[in-house]
């Protein structure tokens, strides 16, 4: 019988080694999930973190984005605004170019109507100058008021190729 109890003693030893490591192994488990949950845990964290970042970025990009659409659309309309205003005020140029020997006149013809005889013989030699074909005080004033638009090149002498012809000169007029 005594090797009866040994082999109890042998198998209750066995089975409290089982027990223990049936307990360090539920332990051992429990430890493992509970570090798996930890590690789920983080990176649900790390993807909201990183979720979030692509959003802030993509924001930033859409900002851009519309910045840079309005601007285009801003320097749209300024290429179609400015052709506008140059011609605006290329007519209001010519305008008030056509209107200043109006003003000389009308000028003219108030000192005319003043009576004193020095005014009248120099409006009498403005109105003369104005009206004729060869004009002594401004001389490329019919020339330029013929041809509103080429107005630079009224001013500028003609080159000739031909040695034998002299430049249009509108100094030469008179």
């Amino acid at each position: 019988m005594a090797t009866q109890t040994k082999q109890n003693q042998q198998i209750a030893d066995q089975a409290t080694a089982v027990v223990q490591e049936s307990h360090q192994l539920a332990k051992a488990a429990g430890d493992l999930v509970e570090h798996d949950a930890n590690a789920r845990h983080d990176l649900i964290l790390a993807y909201r973190d990183l979720t979030t970042q692509i959003n802030a970025h993509k924001s930033l990009v859409d900002a851009g984005r519309e910045q840079l659409d309005s601007d285009r659309r801003e320097l749209a309309r300024q290429q179609l605004r400015d052709p506008i205003i140059a011609a605006t005020i290329h007519g209001v140029g010519l305008v008030l170019a056509s209107l200043v020997p109006l003003g000389v006149a009308a000028y003219v013809i108030h000192l005319m109507n003043r009576q004193e005889p020095d005014h009248a013989a120099v409006s009498e030699l403005l109105i003369t100058d104005l009206a004729s074909d060869k004009p002594l005080i401004w001389p490329g004033l019919q020339k330029q008021l013929a041809q509103p638009d080429q107005t630079r090149e009224a001013h500028q002498p003609e080159a000739s190729w031909d040695y034998g012809e002299e430049a249009d000169d509108p100094d030469d007029m008179h």
